[in-house]
């Protein structure tokens, strides 16, 4: 064995006795999706969702619907953030938190608590009708909801709030998910908002022709009877 072989296989042996090495995050992989068994179907719903949404044939509350069964979770929420108004807004909401209707709940709450702490993964408890969140680690206390940030890029445009019946600690197993479904989420409504915004600008761009030509027709008349009243 050379001496480079020696050095790796002390470090690797350091590694496993340490009890304060660090754990190293790991992205989410074909691997992580196995452990969890997370049924094929699911996977396939997930994959019908985005050639739907690329043909602007899906709806928020099916996008909600199909990510809460990703997540076997009771309820799911999309809520958005509107930077210019500074508030969030309901996008969809299925099911139930804590066996009561999601957008109910949401709706008596006002879901700013989703973006209050920054774009890192939240947990969510529920107490006499007032909703208090914390940060979410694999020693957080337990939770009946937790809240994944969508992004695009370095931008925060919302979240996904994945709720169930009774508080419970959120493993790193479901962040790793649920990150995974906020990605191809933020994907959808990204998609559909520039979808939306091209049509309202081909309407206005159809309203200045109709414009443009309504105005020629009225010069030619015009001009047409100023031409009849110059004859003899």
């Amino acid at each position: 064995m050379g001496w480079r072989q020696r050095l790796a296989t002390l470090a690797a042996r350091r590694a496993r006795l340490s009890p304060d090495a660090p754990a190293t995050p790991s992205a989410v992989s074909p691997r992580d999706l196995g452990a969890l068994r997370i049924p094929a179907s699911t996977l396939e719903d997930i994959s019908a969702l985005l050639l739907k949404a690329a043909a602007l044939d899906v709806e928020i509350e099916e996008l909600c619907s199909c990510a809460m069964r990703l997540a076997q979770a009771t309820g799911c929420a999309l809520v958005e953030w509107d930077e210019l108004a500074e508030e969030s807004r309901i996008h969809g909401a299925v099911g139930a938190w804590e066996e009561e209707p999601l957008r109910i709940v949401l709706e008596q709450t006002a879901p700013d608590w989703a973006f209050a702490l920054g774009g890192a993964p939240i947990c969510v408890s529920r107490d006499n009708g007032t909703v208090r969140a914390f940060h979410w680690s694999a020693s957080a206390s337990a939770a009946s909801g937790l809240v994944i940030p969508m992004r695009l890029g370095d931008r925060v445009c919302g979240a996904l709030l994945f709720t169930v019946l009774e508080p419970r600690i959120f493993s790193p197993e479901e962040v790793r998910i649920g990150r995974l479904i906020a990605c191809q989420a933020a994907l959808v409504v990204r998609h559909r908002a520039l979808a939306t915004t091209v049509e309202r600008q081909a309407q206005r761009i159809a309203r200045l022709i109709d414009d443009v030509e309504r105005m020629q027709i009225s010069l030619r008349r015009l001009s047409a009877r100023s031409e009849g009243e110059a004859k003899p």
